[in-house]
Order: structure tokens, then C-alpha cells, then sequence
């Protein structure tokens, strides 16, 4: 019996081939083909998770008038 061979492809783009590196480079468990796409992957993670942060306290409207 043959072993089954993982498919790894590249969270940013799709790709399932390699593009400036050697190997896949993991990030969170995540596979990227170049650091390009880890790095793009990165940047909009990190800007999608400060949208879901709540505002600071100091910032919200005062209710009192």
C-alpha cells in the first residue's frame, strides 16, 4: 500500500508550489510559498484583529448632557 502524500498550498495565494523559497515557510500553523505572502498574510490578520478591538475607554461618547 501506498503512503498518502500531504497537499500543502499557500494560504495567501492558493499555490502549491514554491516561490522564493526552498521550503514552505509556517506562520500559526499556516503554510506560505514566499515570504511575501506570509508577510501580506500577516499585515491583514493584524488589521482585521485591531477592527474587532473595542474602542479605549477614554474614547467612547459621554451619555451625560
Amino acid at each position: 500500500m501506498r503512503g498518502k502524500k500531504s497537499v500543502i498550498y499557500c494560504e495567501q495565494c492558493g499555490s502549491d508550489t514554491l516561490s522564493c523559497t526552498v521550503d514552505f515557510i509556517t506562520f500559526h500553523h499556516l503554510s506560505f510559498c514566499s515570504p511575501g505572502c506570509c508577510e501580506e498574510y500577516r499585515n491583514a490578520d493584524e488589521l482585521k484583529r485591531a477592527a474587532k478591538e473595542p474602542p479605549a475607554a477614554g474614547a467612547r461618547a459621554s451619555k451625560a448632557a
